[in-house]
Formats: C-alpha cells, sequence, structure tokens
C-alpha cells in the first residue's frame, strides 16, 4: 500500500461522512417543510452547480442529445431523484434517522439480487450469498423485531418506507449502468439531478404549501445548502475521482461507511436513542455487506492488472 493512497481514502471518508449527514439533516428539514420542498430546493442547488460545470467541461457533448437521451434522463430521475427523494423524506416523518441509515446497508444485496435477476450476473464464490441472507437478516431486525417489542407503528411504516425507497434506488443504479455505457457518470447524475428536480417542483406546485416557508428558521436554508452542496456534489465528485485514482474495487468498499456514519451523526446531532436491536441490525448489514464486496482474491491478476492501469 501506498502513502498516497491514505489521502485517496481520507477523501472517500469525507464523501461517506457528508452521504451518512444526509439522514438527521433529512428528519430536522422534514419537520420544517414539506419533503416535496426539501427536495425542490436540495436539487435545485446540486443542478446548477452540475450544470454549470458540465457546460465548462463537456459543451459540445451536449449538442449530441436526442429525444431518446431526454428519455433516459427522465426515467433515471424518476426513480432516483424524484422517487427514492420523496420516499426518503417522507419514511423521515415517521421513523428515526439511525434506523433509517442502518436499513441503508441493504443496497448491495437489493442490487446483487436484482442483477441476478434482470442481468443473470451471478456472485461468486457461491458463500458470497450469504452476505445477502445476513443483510435481510439485519433488516428484518430493524424492521421488525424492534417495532414489536416496543410496538411503534410511525417507525415499522417508515423503515418499510425506507426499504420501498432502496427498491427505487436499485432500479436507479441498475438502468443508470446501461445509460452510463453511452454517456458519463457527470452528464447522467447532472440530467437526472435536473429532470429530478424539476418533478419535485411540479409537486411542489400541485401542493401549494409555500405559506409554511415564511416560518422555517434560517438553519433550515443552511441545510439545504449542506445537501446540495456537499452531499449532493462534492460527495459525487470526491467519490469518481478517488475511483479514478485507486480504482472501483477498492473505492466501494468505503459505501459501508454511510450508514455507520448515519447512525452515529443521527445519535450525536439528534440525541436519538440506540436500541441493541438496531446495533444487532447494523452489524448484520455491516457484515453482509463485507461478504458481498470481499474480492475474490486480493493477489489475482485482475487486481494486479487494474493496479498496474492506475500507476
Amino acid at each position: 500500500m501506498k502513502k498516497a493512497d491514505f489521502k485517496y481514502y481520507g477523501l472517500l471518508v469525507i464523501a461517506m461522512f457528508f452521504w451518512g449527514l444526509s439522514w438527521p439533516l433529512a428528519q430536522i428539514m422534514v419537520g420544517q417543510a414539506t419533503p416535496f420542498q426539501v427536495g425542490l430546493f436540495r436539487f435545485l442547488i446540486a443542478s446548477l452547480l452540475y450544470i454549470i460545470i458540465l457546460f465548462c467541461t463537456n459543451f459540445k457533448i451536449i449538442k449530441t442529445y436526442t429525444w431518446k437521451s431526454v428519455r433516459d434522463f427522465t426515467i433515471l430521475g424518476l426513480l432516483g431523484i424524484f422517487g427514492y427523494g420523496f420516499l426518503f423524506l417522507t419514511a423521515m416523518q415517521f421513523t428515526t434517522s439511525s434506523q433509517g441509515a442502518a436499513i441503508a446497508g441493504i443496497q448491495p444485496s437489493l442490487i446483487a439480487i436484482a442483477s441476478f435477476l434482470i442481468f443473470g450476473e451471478k456472485l461468486y464464490p457461491k458463500w458470497k450469498y450469504f452476505g445477502i441472507l445476513l443483510s435481510f437478516l439485519g433488516v428484518l431486525t430493524i424492521i421488525g423485531i424492534q417495532s414489536f417489542i416496543e410496538f411503534n407503528k410511525n417507525h415499522l411504516i417508515g423503515n418499510f418506507i425506507v426499504f420501498i425507497a432502496f427498491l427505487f434506488w436499485c432500479g436507479y443504479t441498475l438502468y443508470g449502468k446501461k445509460i452510463m455505457q453511452k454517456y458519463s457518470s457527470l452528464e447522467t447524475t447532472t440530467w437526472s439531478s435536473f429532470t429530478g428536480m424539476l418533478m419535485f417542483g411540479g409537486a411542489a406546485l400541485i401542493e401549494n404549501r409555500w405559506s409554511q416557508l415564511v416560518n422555517v428558521p434560517a438553519s433550515f436554508w443552511w441545510n439545504i445548502l449542506i445537501l446540495g452542496v456537499f452531499t449532493t456534489v462534492v460527495g459525487f465528485f470526491l467519490y469518481f475521482y478517488v475511483i479514478n485514482k485507486i480504482g472501483a474495487v477498492r473505492s466501494g468498499v468505503f459505501i459501508n461507511l454511510v450508514p455507520v456514519f448515519g447512525t452515529l451523526l443521527s445519535i450525536i446531532i439528534l440525541n436519538q436513542e440506540i436500541t441493541w436491536t438496531l446495533w444487532i441490525g447494523l452489524v448484520l448489514i455491516s457484515g453482509g455487506i463485507l461478504i458481498i464486496n470481499y474480492p475474490k482474491d486480493f493477489s489475482n491478476k485482475e487486481q494486479l492488472k487494474e493496479q498496474m492501469i492506475l500507476d
């Protein structure tokens, strides 16, 4: 391991910190404005920044877009920005951000299952399927067991909505994988954020609850700025910058830190109580993620080849 790698690992930790921070901040803001309004302002800021960067770096590419391109970006915006974002924010009105963040660890398992069902992609070696089982047991522990030990209907509803939200994110990831064979990650993220923002804006107009924003504290707009700039834009660029430096294999493992940071920041910022079932669920989900992402052989030829290319 080179000393320079630690710099990239540090950047990844910062990106995961920003992504984890979105959980407690979202819970704070949905108590001050509607999910449609929060989503609109967050992705309005992010979209403007993305578009400025895209126009400054790849203006010529934009001229090649077709109606099919618009369709693809709109589908991505519907799945990963508006669909996921609305469900995520709605769930924060029912459950706690610490429980939601812990459930976020189910994403790799859902993507692995969907990839198998849709594309026929299999996990190898087969013992990695044990990771999927562990992750689902962790989610069941958080969604089911705790809700029935100290029955809380709102938490049960909210946690179920979080799970549905990640089904939308799974669809976004798989469809985005197909789209990014034609477009760069910057283009894909820019236009999916923009189309999703338009959907949030349309929903907010129909909802027509703008008077509610008159009474929001100044901290609401600071939190929106953090979500739009740091969580959505800076986190994205740090993640893909490091992927270009050390590869997707080593970078992807750091996504495991998102539920950890989300849970810990919820404790610190919101003083949320962490139950023993949440800790067990978080451990099971994290263990499942590590098993799924564990390389077949760190010393195999593909890993060495990737490192040689990056060097």
